[in-house]
């Protein structure tokens, strides 16, 4: 399995996150990937286009024959599997872009994308020869989206950032004291922008960052991580991993290899 990411610089960082690559050759051992929302919206092409999305405790599953999609207001856990092999290129957003890319997005499940420009896009991805190449093209679109960031989007990533820079352990009242603003205003033009709810991006940062820092001391037991991350009772911190992750923190953590191929 080959897994490639890529992080822009200043000023495409203000538009999106990274930049990944992974494939899958046929005959592989692995016939599934473990993914993880983490309230980033993806642009993700698809060379195969066939495969399928197993998603919520029921594992209802979805099939995939999209070229470009992305996927939207299903309940984790998700899966991706396929039958042979896998090749995907994707363009993580940042949180604050999620409205400017995707808010026409209408229903539930995996989406299709496509378009004029993400056609073009998909094809000259899967032609180049090395990844060099391929994230030198996402970033040449990226260019044509230039950003002029609204006085919200501004707020909104401001917010962002904060959450992002306390680790998630924050409170939304803390975020309305920092900003000045009520709480029903910022639940208001987060949503606008990030197309999730201020709480439950909170909540996803202090989880994504709790796994990493268990990823990183392995030692340390699920009841001080959780104390460590503000949760001094089992059955809060259980609520929120099961939230974010879809599975139990000690099955998680039991599989966490598979599950961590990118988020470490």
């Amino acid at each position: 399995m080959v897994i490639q990411n890529y992080h822009p610089e200043e000023p495409l960082n203000a538009l999106f996150k990274e930049c990944y690559f992974i494939q899958m050759e046929k005959g592989a051992e692995v016939k599934s990937i473990p993914v993880i929302d983490d309230c980033c919206y993806d642009l993700v092409f698809f060379k195969e286009a066939n495969g399928a999305l197993s998603y919520s405790p029921k594992q209802t599953v979805l099939p995939i024959h999209k070229k470009v999609f992305t996927i939207h207001g299903l309940q984790p856990p998700y899966r991706i599997e396929v039958a042979d092999g896998l090749t995907f290129f994707t363009i993580k957003v940042q949180p604050w872009a999620n409205g400017y890319f995707f808010s026409d997005i209408r229903g539930n499940g995996v989406i299709d994308i496509a378009n004029e420009g993400l056609g073009n896009l998909w094809q000259a991805l899967f032609s180049a020869t090395t990844l060099a190449e391929r994230f030198r093209l996402a970033e040449e679109f990226m260019q044509l989206h230039p950003l002029d960031a609204s006085p919200s989007m501004s707020l909104v990533r401001e917010i962002c950032e904060y959450v992002y820079g306390n680790q998630g352990k924050v409170t939304v009242n803390e975020v309305s004291e920092r900003f000045g603003r009520s709480r029903q205003y910022l639940g208001k033009v987060f949503k606008k922008e990030v197309l999730y709810p201020l709480k439950k991006f909170i909540i996803t940062v202090r989880i994504l960052d709790l796994v990493k820092y268990k990823a990183q001391h392995p030692d340390i037991s699920l009841t001080e991580l959780g104390y460590l991350y503000g949760y001094f009772d089992q059955p809060h911190f259980i609520n929120d991993f099961k939230k974010v992750c879809g599975v139990q923190p000690m099955y998680f953590f039991n599989n966490l290899p598979e599950f961590m191929l990118r988020h470490v």
